[in-house]
């Protein structure tokens, strides 16, 4: 399936977005934190369905990347500007915090 390709009227849908994926995954991260010591909380459909969750939001995340790079190239405010380069330092936090669930979900 092809990408489909935002206007940069969606910019701040996009954020916001973004934003939301990074504080829930921050909130996975700390959830999946306190079970490392009691691994019989987390059965095994919910580690299925950590993996296969967040595992996708990883593989997504290179199209979320090329729709910054695509509005990096048009003629931008520098508020545009500003928040296309906050969104890739939070694409950047996303990744970790993903590959940190993944980890902590044995994957």
């Amino acid at each position: 399936m092809l990408p489909n390709w935002q206007p940069i009227e969606a910019l701040l849908f996009i954020a916001g977005m973004l934003d939301d994926q990074l504080q829930s995954a921050r909130q996975q991260v700390g959830n999946l934190e306190q079970c490392r010591h009691r691994p019989e909380v987390l059965d095994r459909e919910t580690v299925s369905r950590l993996q296969a969750v967040f595992g996708e939001q990883r593989d997504l995340l290179p199209v979320f990347r090329e729709q910054l790079v695509r509005w990096l190239d048009l003629p931008l405010d520098e508020d545009q500007r500003l928040e296309i380069n906050r969104l890739n330092a939070v694409l950047d936090q996303l990744k970790d915090t993903i590959e940190r669930i993944l980890s902590l979900a044995g994957n």
